[in-house]
């Protein structure tokens, strides 16, 4: 019986000749870890035990969430960072503070701190799947992560794994956040439960990287663990023209066993609408047209690359935004700022009357310009949880970057199609 390339990673992390799903395993990585500047859980156990990092320069502290807002006293979690950098003597190359900061996952990626065929760590997020574009076993460490900034080991249970195949030819004004709604929908909440989704198919060959790290960003709606690529040339040159490192990649076998696989046609597919206050209920944006807006936002680790706003940039080229309706697009890093001025997408965004604030997660989980008690917000934020971005009393709707462009033109929910 053949091995998923999740169970080839895990074996060569743990150094066994194979692993299976449900075995328990003791596992080390050559990546880096990241560590969220904003978000204290593990350094704190340390703090208190006086301990050190197992090795100061594989630890990249990343100031993604909050960007430079007052809010979540982001201030005083700087401090306590930069101090404890200082301690732990982690190089001043290592932080991306303001000025270098972006999304933890998008700044990673841009570095291709994970490497194919490798495993991957951050210290806190549920996004850490993001990094499965990259052909590795990218998880979260939580309650963990102290430990692992001690050791440099962490154990896992090895996951079983649900195979994903996107056939067809997907549609060209359609993109990679509608499937990855469209997907959802039909398979629900509960339907990979601590599973690995390995995402596979000619819909996925023919993906763009930016495209890809959006399928694998959003995996834990679906109850999974983290998603994973098979790597190919095009993810394999993305991450060449980024690092030095050596890297040795793994590929699922052809009789590999899969818990669970799925089949999707995307042929026909249409812009998908995830409306309030559930996030797996999913529809198509026909559904919803003509519902009233006030607030719009374009950003989060799903959709805050390059590619999405030249997208939201096309829509919004020569336009001014509905007089009732505010629109915060965040960059997703610095990089892909300076990337959206040199494009001018970034003066396209400001003559259109849009808000520009630093790069970081943001607005996605109310770090700037927050709902207020009966705002009807459509976003490409990751979820639409009452009060996650502001006012438990807001609405929010979740679409892809045409789609919130296109509507805060209006005013009001619309099929972005016809701009495009």
């Amino acid at each position: 019986m053949g091995k998923t390339i999740t169970e080839k990673i895990l074996a060569r992390a743990s150094g066994k000749k194979e692993v299976s799903p449900g075995d328990y395993i003791e596992v080390t990585s050559r990546c880096p870890v990241t560590v969220s500047a904003t978000l204290g859980r593990g350094i704190d156990e340390m703090k208190k035990w006086g301990t050190k990092v197992f090795n100061p320069k594989l630890i990249n502290i990343v100031d993604g969430h909050t960007g430079s807002t007052a809010s979540h006293k982001a201030g005083e979690m700087r401090k306590v960072f930069r101090e404890w950098a200082k301690e732990q003597a982690i190089p001043d190359e290592n932080i991306y503070e303001l000025g270098r900061q972006g999304i933890e996952h998008v700044v990673a990626g841009e570095h291709a701190w994970a490497l194919p065929g490798e495993c991957f760590f951050q210290k806190v997020n549920g996004h850490t799947s993001t990094l499965g574009a990259l052909a590795a076993f990218a998880i979260t460490l939580s309650y963990g992560s102290g430990a692992y900034l001690m050791t440099g080991k962490t154990w896992v249970k090895v996951p079983e794994s649900v195979q994903i195949t996107l056939t067809g030819k997907m549609p060209k004004d359609i993109t990679a956040r509608d499937v990855f709604e469209f997907i959802l929908g039909r398979i629900g909440p509960s339907a990979a439960v601590g599973m690995v989704m390995e995402w596979t198919g000619p819909v996925v060959d023919e993906m763009e990287m930016d495209g890809r790290f959006t399928l694998c960003s959003l995996a834990l709606f679906t109850g999974a663990w983290t998603a994973i690529i098979n790597p190919d040339e095009k993810s394999l040159d993305y991450v060449r023209a980024r690092t030095t490192e050596s890297f040795d990649p793994l590929v699922s076998d052809p009789d590999a066993r899969y818990a669970k696989a799925y089949s999707f046609d995307v042929s026909n597919l249409v812009p998908q609408i995830v409306p309030p206050p559930h996030r797996y209920i999913v529809k198509p944006v026909t559904e919803f047209e003509g519902v009233k807006i006030n607030r719009g936002f374009i950003g989060s680790c799903a959709d805050g690359r390059i590619e999405d706003m030249r997208l939201a940039a096309r829509i919004l080229a020569g336009k001014k935004l509905h007089p009732q309706v505010i629109l915060n697009i965040t960059h997703g890093s610095v990089d892909v700022y300076k990337q959206s001025m040199k494009d001018g997408l970034a003066e396209i965004f400001l003559e259109a009357g849009c808000v520009l604030p630093s790069p970081a997660c943001g607005m996605c989980y109310g770090a700037n310009t927050p709902l207020a008690a009966g705002d009807v917000c459509v976003s490409t934020g990751t979820c639409n949880y009452p009060g996650r971005m502001g006012s438990k009393e807001a609405d929010i709707y979740l679409g892809n970057p045409a789609l919130v462009a296109a509507s805060a033109v209006e005013g009001m929910i619309v099929d972005p199609r016809k701009y495009l």
